[in-house]
């Protein structure tokens, strides 16, 4: 059914702006305006001037400035509300207290945007020549606006509410209070977003370090992976470093080889001077220590080769190893060598 009530005021100046809607309002719907409804028997100003001209010529002075000689009542009224029930309740008022109704407006396309969805403010303006006729203003004690309210309710057929109900305030007070509440909206959907920007830069942070970690683990990955086929390339250098030292003993035993042939030589030469009747055996002898000396000078020479060839890879080894030693820092080297300390040991062989 709904509840019902009235709230009286002094009519202010822009009243009939407002009730005929000849000004723009934010808080009003044009394409519910067709809904409107108004009953006008006199104009304000007109009414105003009447009254205060009988005030006068009953009191014999000008009406004081604090008087309100014209009222007008905001009460609720629901989607169903009819002119003919707001000039029912006019009648009553009338008769009962003195007051006369001369406009009627029904407003329908009032209200407020919340969370997006339209809240009407179903209303309507009673505006009231509230004197008697000398032009004096009319008294109602407090029963008498209790009894208002009840009024109206049995005129719309509505609950009988309460007079300082929120939905009897003016639009301006009425325009407020949604205001209000809209701000708290507002703010609360304002708190909820901090708090979800708030976890949302935790997570931030948190996928950051992660990141970061996985990051250094690649990172050191990649070092070991370098570190692990510089060291495995040493190890074999310092397997061409072994061969090598084979290699020279070799070459020494040739040399004194080759010494002992020339010798050899040199006293088969003297024999045969000595001894003329041998003298093709000492031929055959000398080709034979000459073929000798021959191979000895090929295997020599070839030693000789390969020895410098193993120089040449040792200075190249020495060089790699010196810029190994720079890629890494003392702590890299430290995780090496206790990682790997075969890769450890292989380094001091190879200083």
């Amino acid at each position: 059914m709904g509840a019902t009530s009235i709230h009286v005021q002094a009519v202010k100046p822009g009243s009939e702006i407002h009730n005929f809607r000849e000004k723009e309002l934010d808080y009003v719907r044009p394409e519910l305006s067709h809904l409107n409804e108004s009953w006008v028997g006199d104009s304000i100003s007109h009414r105003l001037e009447s009254a205060k001209q009988r005030y006068f010529d009953t009191v014999g002075q000008k009406m004081q400035t604090k008087a309100a000689p014209i009222r007008e009542g905001v009460i609720v009224i629901k989607q169903e509300t009819t002119m003919q029930e707001l000039q029912q309740f006019a009648a009553v008022c009338k008769e009962r207290f003195g007051i006369e109704a001369f406009q009627i407006h029904i407003h329908k396309d009032e209200g407020y945007m919340n969370a997006k969805q339209w809240t009407p403010n179903l209303h309507a303006h009673v505006v009231f020549d509230w004197t008697q006729p000398n032009g004096k203003s009319v008294r109602l004690s407090r029963d008498d606006m209790a009894e208002l309210q009840t009024i109206a309710s049995e005129a719309l057929g509505m609950e009988r509410g309460v007079s300082s109900d929120r939905k009897h305030l003016s639009a301006m007070q009425y325009k407020t209070e949604c205001a209000k509440e809209q701000l708290q909206e507002l703010s609360n959907d304002i708190s909820s977003a901090l708090d979800k920007h708030k976890d949302v830069q935790n997570q931030l942070l948190q996928l950051q370090k992660e990141l970061r970690s996985i990051e250094t683990k690649k990172n050191v990955q990649k070092l070991i992976s370098k570190a692990s086929e510089k060291f495995y390339g040493l190890i074999g250098k310092t397997v061409n470093d072994r061969e090598k030292d084979a290699l020279k003993a070799k070459i020494k035993a040739l040399e004194g080889e080759n010494e002992q042939l020339s010798d050899r030589l040199g006293k088969a030469i003297l024999e045969k001077e000595r001894n003329g009747t041998k003298v093709f055996k000492a031929e055959n002898d000398k080709e034979y220590y000459r073929q000798q000396m021959d191979n000895a000078r090929t295997t020599s020479n070839r030693l000789r080769t390969e020895n410098q060839e193993l120089k040449t890879e040792t200075k190249e080894l020495k060089k790699e190893l010196g810029k190994m030693k720079d890629l890494f820092n003392s702590e890299q080297l430290e995780t090496l060598r206790h990682h790997f300390p075969n890769i450890s040991k292989a380094m001091e062989e190879g200083k």
